[in-house]
């Protein structure tokens, strides 16, 4: 909630921003050297009356006032910003409305948890140190949010064909530049081992080789994506050298990650505080996506090797015989693997397909790869109302879900997202009941189409296979039978009514209606005693028939 409300704080632009810093600064600085604050410095001999000598004394006084200093702080973190505005400019142009959002969402996570990180975790005391880190992550926000704005854009210029090379070529060199400061922040992070300590030279060095990681993975799906371009008939394994490239990246940013977070766990010495309950969600978090990403890379090689196992690769005359693009890609195919349902598609499209679902991307026929899934299938195989009955028709499942999911990244990053489903299964032993309307409505339909079948009979099939088609398919076979053994058998045992059920439901409603208001309205009890015993009646020789 207070990073909702930091986010929807009316904050002021940047030319506003960039107006108010250097007037701020002016003002400052005019105010310290102005003749009312130089009789509080202290003045040196005549003899020493040089002019190197009174701009030391100037700058020594002015980096002892901690009003000059956050000013000079303000300034730097302003001069930042007025360089990512114009290199937004030189190499990205115009920000879409996703990018933007992304952005916000980074910068306020990344100030939340330093803020924890600078207070909670080394607990500064000092206005030196609190200068410095502030300094340092500004540098570091101001990398990430340019490695983020770059994975973004790549992500984007990837799936658009008609990108000139000019803007490959700028976020490609801004990427170099990126990885070259990390470089040189990693020299400085060498040097400060000695004079501030090894640990404040680790958490620093740890942020440093976070944005190296980042920014390296981006520039190899670059290098991939623009390898692919360049080839003529399409590479074949280019979603293998992706997968391997995120699952390595990947695997090394949440690791370093959670060794970050586990030497600040126990560096910090308070086991007890809001600062180390926010460091044990964030390393629960990141053991939950390292835990699913070595699931997703099982799911990944059992999916592969199923498909190298069950399904062949194409051979040429196939390949020319069905002359047909990938149905998944729409990419010629110049080498496929073949389904059991004779359709073709490329390997690494059909890999993609069979992490997510185990049919047919073409005609859904189930594939049967493996137990996992199997459940799902049935359940989507069952028609509720068109179900054959017989010995090998399926029970009918009546799933009612109830999904209740929380995002915890809507209101703060380090919160957990999680999701509730409540299922209840019905009717899980039987055959699903034949509601009496959908029965009438079905039978005018046959009727409509066979007016000569009696309404009874198919009334009679209907209550046997519960399907419109089935039924339709037995009147067809029945009629091509010789004509004295079509309906004679049924007609003879019972006299069909050319009226449906529900008609008689109705009538049958109707008489008892009228039958109750003569009895309501009957004034002599010895009128309503005789009504009340031929109702009795009735309802006995209707019970014996």
């Amino acid at each position: 909630m207070p990073l909702l409300l930091l986010e929807r704080f009316p904050w002021p632009s940047l030319q506003t921003y960039t107006a108010l810093s250097a007037a701020l600064l002016v003002g400052t600085v005019l105010t310290l050297c102005s003749p009312s604050s130089s009789s509080s410095r202290p003045l040196s001999s005549p003899e020493e009356g040089e002019q190197v000598e009174g701009e030391e004394t100037l700058l020594l006084y002015l980096l002892s006032d901690s009003v000059f200093i956050w000013v000079m702080v303000n300034s730097a973190c302003c001069v930042l910003l007025l360089v990512a505005k114009l290199i937004q400019r030189v190499v990205f142009g115009p920000l879409r409305v996703s990018e933007k959002q992304q952005l916000k969402e980074k910068f306020w996570n990344f100030l939340f948890y330093k803020f924890i990180f600078v207070f909670g975790v080394l607990n500064v005391q000092t206005l030196e140190e609190v200068v410095i880190w502030w300094l340092w992550f500004s540098v570091m926000v101001f990398l990430h949010l340019l490695v983020q704005l770059c994975s973004d854009r790549f992500e984007y210029l990837s799936f658009s064909p008609a990108t000139p090379l000019s803007g490959h070529a700028r976020v490609l060199l801004l990427l170099v530049m990126l990885l070259s400061c990390c470089a040189g922040l990693a020299a400085l992070c060498s040097r400060l081992a000695r004079s501030q300590g090894r640990h404040t030279a680790a958490f620093m060095a740890a942020e440093c080789m976070l944005v190296t990681i980042r920014t390296t993975h981006v520039m190899f799906r670059y290098s991939i994506h623009l390898w692919d371009v360049n080839q003529a008939g399409g590479w074949e394994k280019k979603s293998s050298c992706v997968y391997y490239t995120d699952l390595l990246m990947e695997l090394l940013s949440l690791g370093l990650d959670l060794l970050h977070h586990t030497h600040m766990l126990l560096f910090s010495n308070i086991w007890l505080s809001m600062a180390s309950l926010v460091v044990f969600m964030q390393l629960r978090f990141l053991l939950l996506e390292v835990q699913k990403r070595i699931r997703r890379h099982r799911n990944y090689l059992r999916v592969l090797h199923n498909m190298e196992t069950r399904f062949p690769v194409a051979t040429t005359d196939e390949l020319s015989a069905n002359n047909d693009d990938c149905a998944i890609c729409w990419d010629a195919m110049s080498a496929a693997r073949k389904l059991p349902c004779g359709h073709l598609f490329h390997s690494s499209c059909l890999r993609s397909w069979l992490e997510q679902d185990t049919s047919c991307p073409t005609c859904r026929t189930s594939l049967n790869i493996g137990g996992e899934g199997q459940d799902e299938r049935e359940t989507r195989e069952v028609a509720p109302d068109n179900m054959a009955a017989g010995a090998d028709a399926r029970p009918h499942l009546n799933h009612l879900n109830h999904f209740f999911h929380f995002d915890g990244s809507r209101i703060a990053g380090w919160l957990p997202s999680f999701s509730v489903e409540v299922m209840a299964t019905t009717n899980f032993l039987g055959i699903a009941p034949l509601h009496p309307t959908h029965r009438n409505a079905m039978a005018h339909q046959i009727q409509q189409m066979f007016p000569h079948v009696p309404v009874q009979l198919i009334l009679l099939d209907l209550e046997v296979t519960r399907s419109l088609e089935v039924t339709t398919d037995n009147i067809l076979e029945d009629e091509s039978r010789p004509p004295l053994h079509r309906w004679s058998v049924s007609v003879d045992r019972q006299k069909p009514e050319l009226r449906i059920d529900g008609l008689e439901d109705e009538e049958e409603e109707e008489e008892e209606d009228e039958r109750t208001v003569e009895m309501r309205f009957c004034t002599s009890a010895a009128a309503r005693q005789k009504l009340l015993l031929q109702r009795r009646e009735e309802l006995l020789r209707q019970a014996r028939r």
